[in-house]
C-alpha cells in the first residue's frame, strides 16, 4: 500500500513502527523482520515514476514474510510511504491496517510508552490455500468443472494497440493515468443499470470489451477482476495475482448492441461469481495454459471495482491517507480501476478511473486516448443501446480529421491530366540532344528516341491498331523494347510486357487474358507464338524498311489521361494471372510533383527490374519524364555483378532494387553504391541490418522504402530511412504520396484508431481501373469509397497495417494467403493449379515456409494416385515449363496424405519440412571444375556434401541463391553465366558442360560483357 503523509516525519519512528506492524501481524510474534529500507528525496513531478519503479522492482523471497519500505519525500512536510509486503494477506480492512500503523508510530515517537499501543482486532497471517473449512472438496471440484468449460478455447493472448512489441523479459514497470467520470455520466450509468437489472460495473465491462474488440483484440475478450468473497486468498507468485481473481470471458461476436452484450455479460458475471471460491492458482494448475514470462496467463487486461481503495487516519503530528497498491497489476498489460463515489443520500457523485499500464508496451499518450475512447463508447452506447457496437463513435472528430486529412496524401502539386507520352515529348522539346537511353556502348538521344518511336507508332496505326487496343511487347531489354513501349502509347494503345524468358505457354496465356490485338517482337521470337494469335504481328527486324519509311512527327492526341497505358500481370488466387489495367493518369500522378525522390535531368537511372514489375515503369519513366538518362541492363532480370559494373561505368545516381537485391549488392558488391545519390527499395520487408549499414557507410545516399500493390501503381507510401529507424523493430512503409488516399479499416469498414491493426484500402490518383476481363473480381476489390467524393473508389489491398502515433504507417503482413518472396507477389493457389495438372497426382498444396529466419521458400506438397511413383524433380520441371521461375517451388515433397485440421482445412503446421539433402545415388565430381562447383553449391546452400547429380533447387536453392552462385562461379572459375542458365541446368553435371561452352566462346562473351558494363 501507499500512505501519503503530511507534516514533519520522524523517519526512525516510522521504521520502528513498520517493524512492529510486521512482527505483530506476521506468522510469529517475535519473528525476525528482513526489511529493505530506503529514503529518497525527489520533486513532486518525479514522484509518480519513482513510486511505480519502486513498486515494480519486487524481488522479495517467497519463503518468509518480508517487507520493503520506501519513503519518498518531496519537501519537509510531504512524504509518501510505500509498503511492499510479500505472502501476507490482511484479514482486517485497509482502514484498520492504517490505524494500527498510526498507533505503532505514535508509540515509537520519543517520550511515548510502547505498551500504550491499542491494536485492532484484525490480524495478519500467512494463508494456507486449502484452509477453507466451509468449502468441501466436492464444491471445489464442481467449481473447477465450471471453469474448465467456461474457459475452454480461451485465446492465449489478445491483441492490444501497443506502442512497442512485447519484450521476452518484461520489466514490470508501470505507470498510471488517472481521470474521472463526471457526476452527470455516472448518474446516467446508474439509472441505465437499474432499469436493466445490471450493475454499473457490468455496463463498463461491456463497453470496455466492445472497445477492445474495436481496437483489434478480437471477439473473445477475457477480462480479469478481483472479488471479495468470504475468505481472503494468499499470493501466488507464479501467477502474479491473488487467489480471489476471476476471469470474465466476454463474447463480442456477431456485432451485438449494448443491449445484447449486457445480456451476455450479466449471465457470464453471475455464473462466475457463483463459482468464485476456487483459488485462482488452483485454476491455473488445472487448466495449465501456455505460460510465458512475457504475458500474464488467461488474461492480460483487468477491470476492478474498488470499494475501499483509500483510508484516512490521524498519525501523531501527521495526516495520512492510504491507498492499495496491488503489485499483481505490474504483471498485467492494462488494469482499469473504478472507484464510485456517492453522496450521503447515495446519489451518484462520479467515478474515479485509474488506468495502470505497462510502460514496456504503452506510451502515456496512447493510454489517454484509450481512456477517452472508453468514455466516448460508454456515452454513445447509452444514447443508443440498440445500435451495433461496430457503429458506435470511438474516434473523436479531431482523430477522424487526423486520419482522413492530416495523415492522408496532400493535394497534388501538378496535374496528372496528360498522357505519359506527351510528357516525354515535352522533354524531347526541352533537351533533344541529351542522352535518353544507354545500352552497352550505344546511346540514344531524346530526339532520336522520339523519332523512332513516332515511326513505329505510325506503322502500328497503318497496320490497323485502334485507340485502346492492347499490344504485347515481346522483346529483350534494349532500345527496341523502349521504342516499342513509347510507340504503343503514341498510337493510343495499351502495352503489356511479355518476358521472352517466360514459357511460351505462359506468354500465350497472357496474350489471351489481355486480349492483345497485336504483338511487337522480332522474327525469331515471333516464331514461338501460337498460330492465329495475335491478330497483328509486327517484327521490328523484318518490318524495318517499312517502319523506316513512316513519318517522324508525332500522331497528335490519340489517348487521354484516363485511357489505359499498360496492363501489368500479377499472380492470381484463382490459378489464373490477373491483368491490372493502369491508366496514364496513375503513372503520371505517381511520378510528377512528388518528393519521395529527386526527378531532375541531372539524374542517371538504371532500369534493371523485371519488365513484368511496375518497377519497370518507375525506372524507365522516372528518367524519361524528368529529362534524365536511363541505363538499360542487358538480360531480363537483375544481375548483381552487372548492376555493380553499370552503376560505376555510367555513373548511375538513382537506383531501385528489391530489398533482397539491396542486401545482396551490399554484401557482395558494396562499391556499387559509391556514386549513387538515391536508392529506392521495396517489394518485401527491408533488412534492418542492411539498411542501417547502407546509410552508415554511404551517408550521401537518400534511402527510400517504398510500398504499393500494382493496383495502386508503383508507390503509394514511401519512407526515407534514417538512423532513428534502427531503434525500432522494423522499417515502416511511411506516409502517402501526394494525391493518394489511405484508409485503415476494420471488418466493418470503420476507421481504426492509431496503433490498431486493420486492413489497408487505397484511393486517389494512383488507382488503376481494375482487372482486364474480370469484372466480378474488379467489383470485389475496387469498392465505393465512403470517405471521398461521390463515385470515388478505393482498392482493398488485403494488407494488414497500422498507423503509428506520428502518422507513419507500419506494414504487418497479409490478411489472405497472398505473399511476397524476394519481391515477387505470389498467390500459392496459382502454383497449386499447375501442380494439380501433373499426371498421377490426386491432391496438391503449396505453402510458403520459413524454416530459417528470413528465408521464405515456396514448397509444393503432392499426393500421388495409388501405385504411381512421383519424382519431385520431374514435378518441378513440369511447373518450370508453365510458370515463371519465381513461381516454381523450391522443393516438392511427396506425402501419403495431406494433414487436415478437425474443421477439414489443410493443417499447415503438420506439413513436413522438405528434406534438403543430397541424393544417396549422386555421383562424385569427375573433374577439378566439378569439384569446385560442388563446393560452391555446398557453401551457398549450407550443405555438408553435394554430388554432381544433386539439383540446386532440390537442396533448397532459390533465385537469390542463384545470383550468389553466378557471382561465386565468376570469381572462382572466371566464367560468365546467367541466372537463367542455373534454372535450366541446376545440377553440377549439366552446368559444368554449360561452363565449358561459355569458355569456348570466351572472346565473344567477354566482348559482350565489356560493352554492357
Amino acid at each position: 500500500m501507499t500512505v501519503r503523509l503530511r507534516g514533519t516525519l520522524d523517519v526512525a519512528a516510522m521504521r520502528a513502527a513498520v517493524t512492529d506492524l510486521v512482527v505483530h501481524h506476521g506468522k510469529a510474534e517475535h519473528a525476525e523482520v528482513r526489511m529493505r529500507w530506503e529514503v529518497t528525496h525527489c520533486s513532486e513531478e518525479a514522484l509518480h515514476d519513482l513510486l511505480a519503479e519502486a513498486a515494480s522492482d519486487c524481488s522479495l523471497s517467497a519463503d518468509e514474510p518480508s517487507v520493503r519500505c520506501h519513503i519518498l519525500s518531496t519537501d519537509a512536510d510531504s512524504h509518501v510511504l510505500l509498503l511492499v509486503l510479500h505472502l501476507v494477506a490482511c484479514k482486517c480492512s485497509l482502514a484498520g491496517t492504517l490505524s494500527d500503523l498510526a498507533a505503532y508510530y505514535a508509540a515509537r515517537r520519543p517520550g511515548e510508552e510502547r505498551g500504550s499501543v491499542r491494536r485492532t482486532a484484525g490480524t495478519w497471517r500467512r494463508c494456507d490455500l486449502m484452509d477453507r473449512a466451509d468449502l468441501s472438496p466436492s464444491v471445489l471440484s464442481e467449481q473447477l468443472g465450471y471453469w474448465r468449460e467456461a474457459l475452454a478455447g480461451l485465446p492465449e493472448e489478445i491483441t492490444l494497440p501497443i506502442d512497442r512489441p512485447r519484450p521476452a523479459s518484461p520489466s514490470y514497470r508501470t505507470a498510471v493515468h488517472e481521470t474521472r467520470i463526471g457526476t452527470e455520466l455516472h448518474d446516467w450509468l446508474v439509472a441505465f443499470a437499474q432499469e436493466r437489472g445490471v450493475w454499473v460495473f457490468m455496463l463498463i465491462q461491456a463497453a470496455l470489451a466492445g472497445l477492445l474488440s474495436r481496437l483489434g483484440a478480437g471477439t473473445d475478450i477475457p477480462l480479469g477482476t478481483s472479488v471479495r468473497g468470504r475468505t481472503n486468498d494468499a499470493w501466488d507468485e507464479s501467477a502474479g495475482c491473488s487467489g480471489n481473481t476471476l476471469v470474465l470471458r466476454t463474447d463480442v461476436s456477431g456485432d451485438p448492441s449494448l443491449h445484447d452484450l449486457l445480456t451476455r455479460v450479466r449471465q457470464t458475471d453471475l455464473d462466475a461469481y457463483a463459482n468464485q471460491d476456487l483459488p485462482f492458482e488452483h485454476l491455473l494448475a488445472a487448466m495449465a495454459p501456455p505460460r510465458s514470462s512475457a504475458r500474464h496467463p488467461l488474461f492480460q487486461v483487468m477491470l476492478v471495482l474498488r470499494d475501499d481503495v483509500t483510508a484516512h487516519a490521524e498519525f501523531a503530528g501527521l495526516k495520512a491517507e492510504a491507498r492499495v497498491f496491488d503489485l499483481s497489476m505490474a504483471r498485467l498489460d492494462l488494469v482499469v480501476e473504478l472507484a464510485e463515489e456517492r453522496t450521503p443520500d447515495e446519489m451518484a457523485a462520479g467515478i474515479d478511473v485509474s488506468v495502470r499500464y505497462s510502460t514496456d508496451l504503452f506510451d502515456r499518450e496512447s493510454i489517454v486516448a484509450l481512456t477517452d475512447r472508453l468514455f466516448r463508447c460508454v456515452e454513445a452506447a447509452l444514447a443508443d443501446p440498440a445500435r451495433p457496437m461496430s457503429e458506435l463513435a470511438v474516434l473523436s472528430d479531431t482523430e477522424r480529421k487526423t486520419l482522413l486529412v492530416d495523415w492522408n496524401g496532400a493535394p497534388a502539386l501538378l496535374s496528372a491530366d496528360r498522357p505519359v507520352h506527351e510528357l516525354f515529348e515535352h522533354q524531347v522539346a526541352e533537351r533533344p540532344g541529351a542522352d535518353a537511353l544507354v545500352f552497352g556502348e550505344e546511346r540514344l538521344t531524346y530526339r532520336a528516341l522520339d523519332v523512332r518511336a513516332n515511326q513505329l507508332a505510325h506503322h502500328l496505326v497503318a497496320a490497323g491498331l485502334r485507340r485502346g487496343d492492347v499490344v504485347g511487347v515481346y522483346l529483350e531489354r534494349g532500345f527496341e523494347q523502349v521504342i516499342a513501349v513509347l510507340a504503343v502509347l503514341k498510337a493510343g494503345g495499351t502495352y503489356t510486357m511479355l518476358d521472352p524468358d517466360l514459357p511460351v505457354s505462359r506468354v500465350d496465356t497472357l496474350i489471351g487474358h489481355a486480349s492483345a490485338r497485336a504483338v511487337v517482337t522480332r522474327a525469331s521470337l515471333g516464331e514461338r507464338l501460337l498460330p492465329g494469335r495475335p491478330e497483328l504481328l509486327v517484327c521490328l527486324d523484318t518490318d524495318a524498311e517499312a517502319i523506316a519509311r513512316q513519318p517522324v512527327h508525332g500522331l497528335g492526341h490519340r489517348a487521354g489521361p484516363l485511357d489505359a497505358a499498360c496492363i501489368m500481370f500479377t499472380s492470381g488466387s484463382t490459378g489464373e494471372p490477373k491483368g491490372v489495367v493502369t491508366p496514364h493518369r496513375a503513372i503520371v500522378g505517381t511520378m510528377l510533383g512528388q518528393d519521395f525522390t529527386e526527378m531532375k535531368p541531372s539524374q542517371v537511372w538504371l532500369q534493371c527490374s523485371p519488365v513484368s514489375w511496375d518497377a519497370f515503369a518507375l525506372e524507365l519513366f522516372g528518367a524519361l519524364l524528368s529529362g534524365g538518362a536511363c541505363v538499360l541492363q542487358p538480360g531480363q532480370r537483375p544481375e548483381p555483378a552487372l548492376i555493380a559494373s553499370l552503376v560505376q561505368k555510367h555513373e548511375v545516381t538513382t537506383l531501385h532494387v528489391s530489398a533482397s537485391l539491396l542486401n545482396f549488392l551490399l554484401d557482395e558488391h558494396p562499391a556499387a553504391f559509391t556514386g549513387v545519390r538515391q536508392v529506392m527499395t521495396g517489394g518485401e520487408a527491408a533488412s534492418m541490418h542492411h539498411v542501417m549499414r547502407l546509410i552508415r557507410e554511404f551517408p550521401q545516399i537518400v534511402l527510400v522504402n517504398g510500398y504499393s500493390p500494382v493496383e495502386s501503381t508503383i508507390f503509394t507510401l514511401t519512407h526515407r530511412i534514417t538512423g532513428e529507424d534502427g531503434t525500432r523493430p522494423s522499417i515502416p512503409v511511411g506516409r502517402p504520396l501526394r494525391g493518394k488516399g489511405l484508409y485503415v479499416l476494420d471488418g466493418n469498414l470503420a476507421l481504426t484508431a492509431p496503433g490498431v491493426v486493420g486492413e489497408l484500402y487505397m484511393s486517389g490518383v494512383g488507382l488503376t481501373h481494375g482487372y482486364v476481363g474480370r469484372p466480378s473480381l474488379t467489383a470485389e476489390r475496387f469498392v465505393a469509397c465512403p470517405f471521398g467524393a461521390p463515385g470515388e473508389r478505393m482498392y482493398r489491398t488485403g494488407d494488414l497495417v497500422r498507423w503509428r502515433r506520428d502518422g507513419i504507417m507500419e506494414y504487418l503482413g497479409r490478411a489472405d494467403e497472398q505473399v511476397k518472396i524476394r519481391g515477387f507477389r505470389i498467390e500459392p493457389a496459382e502454383v497449386q493449379s499447375v501442380l494439380a495438372k501433373y499426371p498421377g497426382l490426386v491432391r496438391t498444396a503449396v505453402v510458403v515456409r520459413e524454416d530459417a529466419p528470413g528465408d521464405k521458400r515456396l514448397v509444393g506438397y503432392v499426393v500421388a494416385r495409388e501405385g504411381i511413383g512421383v519424382d519431385p524433380a520431374s514435378v518441378r520441371a513440369f511447373v518450370a515449363e508453365r510458370l515463371p521461375y519465381y513461381l516454381v517451388p523450391s522443393a516438392v515433397v511427396v506425402v501419403d496424405a495431406l494433414p487436415m485440421t478437425p474443421t477439414g482445412k489443410l493443417d499447415r503446421r503438420a506439413l513436413p519440412a522438405p528434406a534438403l539433402s543430397p541424393r544417396e545415388a549422386s555421383r562424385e565430381p569427375r573433374s577439378e571444375q566439378e569439384r569446385i562447383l560442388c563446393g560452391l553449391f555446398a557453401e551457398i546452400l549450407g550443405a555438408d556434401r553435394v554430388g554432381i547429380d544433386d539439383s540446386f533447387f532440390d537442396l533448397g536453392g532459390h533465385s537469390l541463391h542463384a545470383t550468389k552462385l553466378v557471382n561465386r562461379i565468376r570469381s572462382a572459375l572466371g566464367a560468365e553465366l546467367s541466372i537463367k542458365a542455373v534454372f535450366e541446368t541446376p545440377t553440377v553435371a549439366v552446368l559444368s558442360g554449360r561452363l565449358t561452352k561459355a569458355r569456348d566462346a570466351g572472346p565473344a562473351l567477354r566482348a559482350r560483357s565489356s560493352t554492357s558494363s
